[in-house]
């Protein structure tokens, strides 16, 4: 998951996957760090911990629209294809195989994926990458074998959602990110408006955790 130190001072940033992660990347005074030189970092008594989170809903639909949307209609299939992991790990559940099925069939399988399928799709597969990870987990990985803990000190964490306006700005005052420019690569692709009772169910149980923690609210099933 990412981890950003912020240039000349003692500010730590945490985050996930399709939690303004692209922006953070093109922030000039933030740096993409490794979790073990986060870990290291927060044995300092100095360190300030920055914790982006969002919506799980909305987290959700952004997964899609990007890995099962965008980057594919934007993909070209004249050029070898490397799918990447948050779409891999769905191909089991789908049926798909990168030795038994071409990269079209590939690409039309996902983007002719509707949004309540994917969720199904998704709640057989959602530990084994960090785009559909619990957000929560970055601060105690129930997967990781080293650093799995970051042994967080409250008193030294500030959460912030970052589809909050003030948190936003509170967030951008505390590290310098430049909260005018925001990569929005999805922004083209339709949102999905409505949400079945049953995909609520699944994002409600697999995401159960981050709405009760970050006081999201979660709608009735």
């Amino acid at each position: 998951m990412p981890y950003f130190r912020v240039h000349a001072s003692h500010n730590l940033v945490l985050t996930n996957f399709k939690v303004m992660f692209t922006s953070f990347r093109q922030t000039k005074n933030f740096t993409k760090i490794k979790r073990y030189k986060a870990y290291f970092l927060l044995k300092q008594n100095c360190t300030k911990v920055h914790f982006t989170v969002r919506d799980p809903y909305q987290k959700a639909i952004s997964l899609y629209k990007d890995k099962f949307q965008y980057t594919p209609l934007n993909m070209d299939l004249t050029q070898p294809v490397r799918w990447e992991k948050p779409q891999r790990i769905f191909f089991p559940a789908m049926g798909l195989s990168t030795r038994h099925h071409s990269d079209q069939q590939i690409k039309d399988a996902l983007m002719n994926t509707p949004f309540d399928d994917f969720i199904h799709l998704l709640e057989k597969c959602y530990w084994l990458d960090e785009h559909t990870q619990p957000q929560h987990w970055i601060l105690n990985h129930p997967r990781y074998l080293l650093f799995r803990n970051l042994g967080v000190d409250p008193k030294r964490l500030s959460i912030y959602k970052m589809d909050k306006r003030t948190e936003l700005k509170a967030f951008s005052e505390s590290t310098g990110f430049d909260n005018g420019r925001h990569a929005n690569s999805t922004a083209s692709i339709n949102t999905p408006t409505t949400l079945s009772a049953e995909s609520l169910k699944i994002i409600n149980k697999i995401y159960e955790k981050d709405f009760t923690t970050y006081g999201y609210q979660m709608r009735d099933a």
